[in-house]
């Protein structure tokens, strides 16, 4: 579903077509990919990664609601837009789905934005397969997309402890929380989104680096959702947030609410 104009509008998405998947992965990767998807039942495209007979149109539905939101910001319909699908998407590299993630929500939508996006990561794990394409893309000469993140390490999938051309990485220890989130933002991340000017923003919106989640060991505070949309939106106030982790369903609400809430301040 897509949420534009918070707190009152609500949309439902549209699947995107099977060829904006390939703004990010190559055909072959689709094919296997919907080749994987079980009559009934499940399958695995790896120990974490469980696709049932609907997972492929899922997918389409999370890859189109990002598209949707970004149209949304581009055609001044409204300044910020959140997307509250699954699966998540930052995890899936070029040609490998893992991490829950099938196809790259955040990447696509990049891409199918077709101005300078900078996409900011904060989910407690780093988002490898939004780094991968991006190298991709420098690698071929284009630099329109870049890449910032904050997230717990050493930790899984073990990736993110060095920069590069349009890769911006702020590994945070475990047991760090708010200071050092906010540390990292401020002194790293938003000097190198200045330096990026970037037409828009994508955050990588995931809610798992709480202290209350489950799966990490990040400390952060209910209103650091909030701080890093106000601290961003000076920079560049044209923001899609796509939902990335968060596995305390009891909290979850709270902290994309507050996430929204921020998001809202500027639409």
């Amino acid at each position: 579903m897509l949420y534009h104009d918070f707190p009152n509008c609500v949309e439902h998405a549209y699947p995107a077509p099977d060829d904006r998947l390939l703004l990010a992965h190559p055909q072959s990767y689709v094919d296997m990919v919907l080749d994987s998807v079980p009559f009934d039942g499940y399958a695995s495209l790896d120990g974490d990664t469980i696709i049932s007979p609907h997972s492929f149109d899922i997918a389409l539905l999370a890859v189109g609601a990002s598209c949707m939101a970004v149209d949304h910001v581009l055609n001044g319909e409204t300044k910020t837009s959140f997307v509250a699908a699954r699966p998540p998407g930052h995890h899936a590299e070029y040609n490998k789905g893992m991490g829950f993630c099938l196809f790259n929500n955040a990447f696509i939508a990049a891409m199918h934005a077709n101005v300078r996006t900078m996409i900011i990561d904060f989910d407690v794990h780093h988002g490898n397969g939004t780094e991968d394409l991006v190298k991709r893309r420098v690698s071929h000469g284009h630099f329109d997309i870049a890449y910032a993140s904050t997230h717990q390490s050493p930790f899984w999938p073990h990736t993110g402890e060095h920069d590069s051309q349009n890769i911006c990485n702020c590994p945070i220890k475990s047991g760090d929380g708010s200071l050092e989130f906010r540390n990292a933002v401020t002194n790293k991340i938003v000097p190198f989104v200045q330096d990026f000017k970037p037409d828009l923003i994508i955050f990588s919106a995931g809610f798992d680096a709480h202290s209350d989640d489950p799966l990490a060991e990040l400390n952060f505070r209910i209103d650091d959702f909030a701080w890093i949309v106000d601290v961003i939106r000076p920079i560049c106030g044209k923001i899609v947030s796509i939902l990335e982790g968060g596995y305390n369903i009891d909290i979850l609400p709270t902290l994309v609410k507050t996430h929204l809430n921020a998001l809202s301040r500027g639409a």
